[in-house]
This record gives structure tokens, C-alpha cells and sequence, in this order.
């Protein structure tokens, strides 16, 4: 075998390698985006409509400082 046909192996294998590479990760973000996926709607809904969530935290923190008042 000649050194130009063995470079052409090893550019071929390169190649194939180099695409499963590619394609591990695209399965690698899809993984990964899932679980986040969630948050980035929540964190979407939260900014498109922040008094209700700002109004629930008041109400939480209230309630949170008034059970803290009547423990002592």
C-alpha cells in the first residue's frame, strides 16, 4: 500500500469520524435543551406577565414575615 492510498484512507476515516462527531452532538444539545426547555418557557411567561408573579411574591413574603412575628 502506498503512502498516498493510506492518506486516502485516513482522510476517508477522518471524514466518517468527523460527521458521528457531528451528529453526537446535535444528539448531545437536544439532551441537554430538553430540561431547560421549561425554564425558558417559564422565565418567557414570567416576563410577558410580571404583576401576577410580583403581586404572588408580595403575598409570599407577607405571609412568610407574619408567621415569623407570631413564632416570637
Amino acid at each position: 500500500m502506498s503512502d498516498m492510498e493510506t492518506r486516502q484512507q485516513l482522510l476517508v476515516s477522518a471524514e466518517l469520524h468527523e460527521q458521528e462527531l457531528e451528529q453526537a452532538l446535535v444528539d448531545l444539545e437536544r439532551a441537554v435543551w430538553r430540561p431547560f426547555a421549561t425554564v425558558e418557557r417559564v422565565s418567557q411567561h414570567i416576563a410577558d406577565r410580571p404583576l401576577p408573579w410580583l403581586f404572588a411574591s408580595l403575598l409570599v413574603g407577607l405571609w412568610f414575615g407574619s408567621r415569623r412575628a407570631n413564632c416570637d
